[in-house]
């Protein structure tokens, strides 16, 4: 009976969207996901749009990442970051 039950709680864990958001940060704290980040206006207008693989930092209302060209790039304001 312990068995089926420890089988049947690997199962559940492994199924579970906790158990993927978990597997999703571990990915991007080792090697960056791909991404776009779009800084925006107060108005809504684009001033920029970054994408790369790379993983970011979030500090209170702003965000920091290493882009492509291997320079630190802070951000805060509006901001949208996708997963691509």
């Amino acid at each position: 009976m312990k068995k089926i039950v420890i089988v049947l709680s690997i199962l559940f864990l492994f199924s579970c969207e906790r158990f993927d958001k978990k597997v999703k940060h571990f990915k991007s704290g080792i090697s960056g996901l791909d991404r776009r980040v779009t800084l925006y206006t107060c108005d809504g207008e684009i001033i920029k749009t970054w994408e790369g693989n790379f993983m970011i930092e979030l500090i209170g209302n702003s965000a920091s990442w290493i882009d492509d060209n291997n320079k630190e790039v802070k951000i805060s304001g509006t901001f949208i970051i996708e997963e691509l």
